[in-house]
């Protein structure tokens, strides 16, 4: 959005330098030729400027792509919540989540498309390695209730977690 205002912006002050100077050119008899360089000379310290700032205006997208992964963060949230409560079955909760980002989404003007679908299956998958890889890696290690080692990965060396 902001690009398009700061293009529009550069359009209206060139429509704007064309309309008014070449009138005034003509009616002070000046050299059209100098007078259409200094003007290009203008666009191109224009387009310079522009090259200048473009690497530090948002991408295209990338607010569409910072909704989808707030989204999916608080959707893999809220389904999780819901099943530890019992009011959603395990299986149910990436439907549950899915069914969030889509709502959130809609609900701030993101238009779903394929590639919208496909962002956010991928940010619950994130999520939910991200919320439930420590978990993985404790009972991995040991029983995390009990301190018993569920597994001896090292050939006997007490891995267990205590709970505190």
């Amino acid at each position: 959005m902001t690009t398009l205002l700061i293009c529009l912006a550069i359009l209206a002050a060139a429509v704007w330098i064309v309309t008014k100077a070449a009138p005034y050119l003509k009616e002070n008899s000046a050299n059209l030729t100098a007078a259409i360089a200094r003007v290009r000379d203008a666009i191109t310290l224009t387009n310079k400027a522009l090259d200048t700032v473009r690497p530090f205006l948002p991408a295209p997208g990338a607010g569409a792509f910072d909704k989808i992964v707030s989204a999916a963060k608080i959707g893999v949230e809220h389904a999780e919540q819901l099943h530890r409560i019992g009011s959603l079955p395990a299986d149910s909760r990436k439907y549950a989540a899915r069914d969030y980002v889509f709502r959130a989404l809609k609900l701030a003007g993101v238009e779903i498309t394929s590639d919208v679908e496909k962002l956010i299956d991928g940010a619950i998958e994130a999520e939910v390695f991200e919320i439930g890889f420590p978990l993985v890696q404790l009972r991995a290690i040991g029983n995390i209730e009990t301190g018993a080692a569920a597994n001896d990965l090292d050939g006997g060396a007490d891995d267990t977690v205590s709970p505190e």
